[in-house]
C-alpha cells in the first residue's frame, strides 16, 4: 500500500487537495468525486482562491462517484454537497459536472442517464478518482455482498443496499480500477481495522477497487495501520 500518513485530517486534506491540483496541471482532465462528510473541506478549498483559479485554466469534466438516491437539494446528496463546496463559487466556463440524476426517480433510468451522458462527453476512462472507505470496507456505492460488485460491463449502475434499506446509484468497480489514479481518503480509529484488512488481503469492496491499480492511500495517524 502506498501510504501518505498525516498527523491531522486537516493536514491530509490539504495534501490530498494539493495533489489533485498538480494532477490536473500535469494532465488530468476527468476527475470523479466521491462523497460524504470527509472531503467535504477539500472540496472547499478546491472551490476557493488560490486553488479555483489554478484549477480554471484547464478543461475539466468532475464526476461524481455515487450518490444516495435523494432529490439534489436534499442534505444528504453528493452532488448537492459539491454544489455548494466546489461550485459555491460558480462553476468554471471549461468544467463540465456529470452526476446522477435522482430526480428521474428511477434508479435504472438514471445509471443508464449517466451512461448516456458519459459518452457524450466522450470520456473514455477518468484520469483520477478520490474514494472513502466505509466501516464495512465499502467504497463508491460498492458495498459488501451486493450484486454491482459483480457487474464488468456497466459505466455505472443502480443498486439496492438492504443494510440502509434504499437505493443507490454509483460508477461500477471496472470503471475505478481503469482510472489512471485512485486516491483515498481515511481518516479515525475505525478506519484501522480496514486498512489493516487491506494490506492483509481481505476481500472489502475498497480492496477489489484498488488491488495491483496505482493507488495512493492518504490518512491520519489514527487510521494508520499497526
Amino acid at each position: 500500500m502506498n501510504l501518505r500518513i498525516f498527523d491531522t485530517t486537516n493536514d491530509l486534506l490539504a495534501a490530498a487537495a494539493r495533489t489533485l491540483v498538480q494532477r490536473v496541471q500535469g494532465g488530468a482532465r476527468t476527475v470523479a468525486l466521491s462523497g460524504g462528510s470527509t472531503p467535504k473541506p477539500m472540496y472547499t478549498m478546491l472551490g476557493s482562491s488560490p486553488m479555483r483559479e489554478q484549477l480554471a485554466e484547464f478543461p475539466i469534466s468532475w464526476i461524481v462517484v455515487d450518490e444516495r438516491y435523494v432529490p439534489i437539494d436534499d442534505p444528504e446528496s453528493n452532488a448537492g454537497m459539491m454544489q455548494k463546496t466546489l461550485f459555491a463559487n460558480g462553476i468554471s466556463p471549461t468544467h463540465r459536472f456529470l452526476r446522477f440524476r435522482t430526480e428521474l426517480n428511477d434508479p435504472a433510468a438514471t445509471a443508464r442517464t449517466f451512461e448516456d451522458e458519459w459518452r457524450t462527453l466522450n470520456i473514455s476512462q477518468l484520469d483520477l478518482v478520490c474514494l472513502g472507505i466505509g466501516d464495512d470496507g465499502h467504497t463508491a456505492s460498492l458495498f459488501p455482498g451486493t450484486p454491482v460488485l459483480d457487474v464488468e460491463n456497466r459505466i455505472a449502475s443502480e443498486v439496492f443496499v438492504p443494510r440502509l434499506d434504499t437505493w443507490r446509484v454509483t460508477i461500477t468497480k471496472p470503471v475505478i480500477r481503469a482510472a489512471t489514479l485512485r486516491i483515498v481518503l481515511a481518516n479515525g480509529a475505525k478506519k484501522k481495522p480496514i486498512l489493516e484488512g487491506v494490506r492483509d488481503g481481505a476481500d472489502y469492496p475498497i480492496a477489489q477497487a484498488t488491488n495491483g491499480v496505482d493507488t495512493w492511500w492518504f490518512i491520519d495517524r489514527d487510521a494508520a495501520p499497526a
